[in-house]
């Protein structure tokens, strides 16, 4: 069956139970070899699926009691009995898959089948509460109007309504009953019209005038013709309504996307003839400031921008006021918005290093304390106070504290899976079950659940344990050396440092071979195929396609040879080659004017995952060069003397 393909999950409670712990003796993870008779058994199983679950298919699966994965055969013949499966059926096969991805995935399956069927009892007989996705939850409150709960089935409706797009068409037959007892007031189209106006989607607040009646339609009307238009708003005079103080709001807002000091203007003028809420004031003067702060002909007065910033007193606006203030130079401005930022933020050590920075810039008197603690941190910018102070690299690694294996039985049915599932080679399911299992666990237990997946080499997987408990001290765990020979053997060919290379795919991929991200990047240095099969033409590399970006040796090869044309491209300036990496050169040439220092120049690039992954991969390689005990320096002189 096609399904099987998507399968992972299983309940094994013999093994369990034979292997329970006595004492304080743990789970034994079992050897590969010693499923190697149920492994052929469960392919055989699968295979029989194929062609119908009859009594060979039976008798196979009756061996596998205590095998890892034989429930997943039990999912996949459950996906077949949907039609007539009970309530009671569905929640004893969960019961049975706890601990798996298969429980939820049943779940789901279950409840589209019982939907498309409007057998709305038995849908409901599997919840305990509404389900997380859109789409279940239109079905769920059709099924509460279904068997009589109107009055929250329509609540239900009325919250799913009231968003800036269209929502999911599953909830297109809840709508229609909704309308046709009552719909919506006028209160709930206006919020909706707001959240299509901030959501960019004109059509929404033409299609909701036929909601209204008239007073509101030509609310409506106005709203959306300053949404196409919002000059409109200038100097225009509108009743003293709380809809039309929304429109002039909203107005300012659009009319500061386009140009802010002109929206600043109307702001100016309509406050002086429109009584405006708090919060339509405020989300005005937020939208003008924000877009100021990225206009470079047309933002609002610098000294109301300032003070803006001053009184709101946001993290998000405040940082990008000071990565502005940062690229120009000004100390004092930045000594003045560091005060501006929560506790929170203050602390974190890019603004202790920008305070320790313009302190020194201002001779505000000795800053030794604030660089030396700074150096203290396993960070950039506690690398960079490093270097200011000619003093060593505080990696501040915690080694393993020998904990006890755990006790759980859902920790070793998840261990267990996940072996098992790399045995048969299905990296991705067994992925799945790893975080899966890592999401059930306490912060101790993902620790302990790392140690394990280093003893046997699934080292993205450590690394996933590593940030999941946010164990942030075990270097061990979260810069394992995977597919070191590659990197090194890749890194001699190309002339690059083997600790750099394996540092940009830490960043890029976590060290997993398969990892895809959303705009179809692949592979341990996530390339795209189109810069794949450039480089492959051009220097005669192998490659068999995008699928090929998920062999290691090959996406390692590429990446590097990219990244090596980049170094070149920079004259081994690895600061302006990671950015292009990460953001590409045409944006690195329209970021560069050749007036920064690095510092200035790395804190102040628009992008913040630029910034960071900048910033991490330089601090990475400092940590795997430590590691694999060899000199470390964040920045090579070159790069330090620099102006960028």
């Amino acid at each position: 069956m096609e399904a099987l393909r998507f399968l992972s999950g299983a309940v094994f409670l013999g093994w369990l139970c034979c292997s329970a712990a006595v004492g304080n003796e743990a789970f034994p993870l079992p050897s590969i070899d010693q499923w190697s008779e149920e492994r052929a058994l469960y392919q055989d199983a699968l295979a029989e699926l194929d062609s119908g679950a009859g009594n060979r298919y039976r008798d196979i699966r009756a061996a596998l009691a205590s095998y890892p994965l034989r429930i997943d055969l039990d999912f996949s013949t459950n996906l077949g009995l949907l039609h007539d499966m009970t309530p009671a059926e569905a929640r004893a096969f969960m019961a049975r898959a706890q601990g798996t991805p298969l429980a939820s995935r049943l779940m789901v399956a279950y409840l589209r089948h019982k939907a498309q069927d409007r057998r709305w009892r038995a849908f409901l007989g599997v919840l305990d509460a509404p389900p997380a996705m859109v789409e279940l939850q239109c079905h769920y409150y059709r099924a509460l109007l279904a068997t009589g709960d109107q009055a929250m089935a329509f609540e239900g409706a009325a919250s799913l309504w009231n968003v800036g797009f269209s929502q999911d068409d599953a909830c297109d037959p809840l709508f229609a009953r909704w309308m046709a007892n009552s719909g919506p007031d006028d209160a709930l189209i206006w919020s909706r019209a707001l959240k299509a106006f901030q959501a960019k989607n004109g059509r929404l607040i033409r299609y909701l005038k036929r909601f209204a009646g008239d007073a509101l339609q030509r609310d409506l009307d106005e709203l959306g013709a300053v949404y196409r238009r919002p000059s409109r708003v200038e100097g225009r005079r509108y009743p003293d309504t709380k809809r039309h103080g929304d429109i002039v709001a909203y107005g300012v807002v659009r009319l500061a996307q386009l140009n802010p000091n002109r929206g600043y203007q109307a702001m100016t003028a309509l406050t002086q003839m429109h009584r405006l809420s708090t919060d339509q004031s405020d989300l005005m003067r937020a939208s003008i400031v924000r877009h100021s702060l990225f206009a470079e002909r047309t933002p609002a007065p610098e000294r109301w921008v300032d003070t803006q910033i001053e009184r709101l007193r946001d993290d998000e606006l405040t940082l990008i006021w000071l990565r502005k203030q940062i690229a120009q130079s000004e100390w004092a401005a930045i000594q003045r918005g560091l005060s501006w930022l929560s506790g929170s933020a203050r602390e974190q050590d890019r603004w202790r290093y920008w305070d320790a920075r313009s302190r020194d810039q201002l001779g505000l008197g000795s800053t030794a304390g604030l660089w030396q603690a700074l150096s203290q941190s396993r960070s950039f910018h506690g690398f960079l106070a490093a270097d200011y102070l000619g003093s060593s690299y505080q990696l501040n690694a915690r080694t393993p504290p020998g904990l006890e294996r755990p006790q759980s039985q859902a920790i070793w049915l998840g261990v267990g899976r996940v072996q098992e599932l790399l045995v048969l080679n299905e990296q991705r399911l067994a992925k799945e079950q790893w975080r899966h299992t890592l999401n059930q666990v306490s912060a101790v237990d993902r620790e302990r659940l790392g140690d394990i997946a280093i003893e046997q080499n699934w080292f993205d997987l450590a690394i996933d344990a590593a940030n999941s408990g946010a164990i942030w001290d075990r270097l061990d765990l979260r810069f394992p050396t995977v597919h070191w020979d590659e990197f090194q053997h890749i890194g001699a060919l190309q002339q690059l440092d083997a600790n750099e290379l394996i540092a940009i795919a830490r960043r890029e991929s976590g060290l997993y071979p398969l990892a895809r991200s959303k705009v179809g990047a692949r592979g341990l240095m996530q390339l795209m195929p189109s810069t794949a099969r450039s480089m492959a033409a051009k220097h005669n590399h192998r490659y068999r396609g995008d699928a090929s970006l998920y062999e290691a040796d090959i996406n390692i090869l590429l990446g590097a040879t990219y990244y090596r044309e980049l170094m070149q491209r920079y004259e081994r300036n690895r600061v302006k080659s990671l950015a292009a990496y990460n953001a590409g050169p045409s944006r690195v040439a329209r970021w560069s004017s050749g007036e920064l220092p690095i510092d200035q120049w790395v804190d102040s690039l628009p992008f913040g995952e630029t910034r960071e992954y900048v910033q991490a991969v330089l601090a990475y390689t400092v940590i795997y060069r430590t590691q694999n005990g060899m000199a470390a320096s964040l920045l090579s002189q070159s790069e330090r003397a620099a102006h960028y």
